[in-house]
């Protein structure tokens, strides 16, 4: 553990936040706040994490006024994402620790459309101590989580910064205005699809499911062609590894609310709306969703296609796995017409 002194005439800082958005110069429709139930998420200036990620990574902080309730969600998030930090797709871990505020006080959730609230909305003028681990000492800050927050830290994770590539900003149609066939082919829509599948199985097979598969939660590296996955804070480590209908549920979620939204630029009708979740939004969705196609769907998609996104938010898939083979086969199919 290393200790840090952290704010505006530090080596370490917090600046501009990067959970609440708002589509300046688009005034008819705004991008839901991605700001969290439970965190804050600004961007971290700390020239020895910058490295490869030179745009300065990001750092997700437990809301003080959420202690309680953040508690186990942090918990949770850090023990999966040291168990996942093998599995491709996964965003790692770059530090995590705790934060003692001595000064200023936390911006309010306001997206920075001026300069002037962008101003209000930076974490710039908070100072105080950081207690930073490395994630090989995860398992000395989990020890410490309870004892720490019960004395007022935060408990906060380093992550690389991933934000210019959010799928939602490339294929929701009202976001896109309707041009998401033009800035997320169906082929990398398929792509994407069955990737997650793969990060979804590599959870399962380590008794994990995430169940928060709203779009905003993946992102998408056009050089590597490679899918990305962060916020694992709803997703939790399952007790009993036999509990088939949670992995199933867990399948049926990311059809209904992330594959659905790829393929034609919404989520499933009835699904958990994007937004800051918690997780009694996840655990009290439905277990099924009726397929209802728009001429821009027939448009986009061929019969295959709509025929395997039907099944699967109506629950036909009982694993990742099986889901993954079949966007494979579709996939072949359009890289072979192309």
């Amino acid at each position: 553990m290393e200790t840090k002194k952290f704010g505006p005439k530090k080596s370490m800082k917090l600046t501009e936040p990067l959970d609440t958005w708002l589509s300046a110069g688009l005034r008819d429709f705004s991008v839901p706040e991605a700001a969290g139930s439970s965190a804050r998420v600004f961007r971290l200036e700390y020239p020895p994490m910058a490295g490869e990620f030179a745009d300065h990574p990001a750092i997700k902080v437990m809301r003080p006024d959420k202690r309680q309730y953040a508690l186990p969600l942090f918990e949770s998030e850090v023990r999966i994402l040291h168990i996942m930090r093998d599995v491709p797709g996964i965003t790692p871990m770059l530090g995590l620790g705790f934060l003692q505020v001595s000064e200023g006080s936390w911006p309010g959730e306001i997206a920075p459309l001026t300069t002037s609230l962008q101003q209000q909305a930076s974490a710039l003028q908070v100072q105080g101590v950081a207690d930073l681990f490395t994630p090989d000492e995860t398992e000395d800050f989990l020890s410490e989580l309870k004892s720490r927050v019960a004395e007022e830290w935060l408990a906060f994770i380093i992550l690389p910064r991933r934000w210019e590539d959010n799928l939602y900003l490339r294929c929701d149609s009202g976001y896109t205005r309707g041009e998401f066939q033009r800035t997320f082919a169906v082929i990398n829509a398929l792509k994407a699809g069955r990737q997650i599948c793969e990060i979804i199985q590599a959870a399962h097979d380590k008794s994990i499911v995430y169940l928060d598969h709203k779009v905003l939660h993946y992102f998408w590296n056009e050089p590597r062609q490679q899918v990305f996955v962060l916020d694992w804070n709803i997703g939790r480590l399952v007790s009993n590894g036999n509990s088939q209908d949670v992995y199933e549920f867990d399948v049926l979620q990311f059809s209904a609310r992330a594959l659905h939204h790829l393929l034609t630029g919404r989520q499933a009708p009835g699904s958990v709306n994007v937004g800051p979740n918690r997780p009694e939004d996840i655990q009290n969705a439905p277990v099924k969703y009726e397929p209802v196609w728009t001429f821009d769907d027939h448009k986009r998609l061929n019969e295959n296609e709509m025929d395997v996104l039907g099944r699967a938010i109506q629950g036909d898939y009982k694993t990742a796995k099986e889901l993954a083979h079949d966007l494979q086969i579709l996939l072949d199919a359009r890289q072979s017409a192309a």
